[in-house]
């Protein structure tokens, strides 16, 4: 029995040690730029994606990134203060959406798709 209780005391120890490092971490993070702690929101949800697309356990968000902003500047000067946030990093207006086609072909799909829309609503 003594044995036993000393795996179980030191796996115990490495747990302690490992939650105490997370904490040292997460603090240490959770004083870094914006910047920086968007570089780690993107990581960590790109990470989290994979774990959704496996059918793993998703990791909750973790408490370092709570409160980050988008940080856009927007059209008056003032950075956006939406918490919101997507894959880039930024709310879903500032956070770079589709730019349109950039081939020939594609470019020519969607005006024969504006074409098509306009027809079957009846404006030309």
């Amino acid at each position: 029995m003594g044995r036993r209780m000393k795996v179980v005391s030191e796996a115990l120890d490495l747990l302690a040690q490992a939650s105490e490092s997370h904490r040292i971490w997460s603090q240490a993070a959770a004083k870094l730029p914006d910047d920086e702690r968007r570089a780690l929101y993107r990581e960590w949800f790109a990470d989290a994606w994979r774990q959704h697309d496996a059918g793993r356990y998703v990791p909750s968000y973790p408490d370092y990134l709570r409160g980050l902003t988008c940080g856009a500047i927007k059209k008056d000067g003032k950075p956006c203060r939406m918490t919101t946030l997507g894959a880039s990093g930024r709310c879903k207006f500032h956070g770079g959406a589709s730019t349109g086609p950039r081939t020939t072909e594609g470019r020519a799909k969607a005006l024969e798709n504006l074409k098509l829309g306009r027809l079957k609503r009846g404006k030309s």
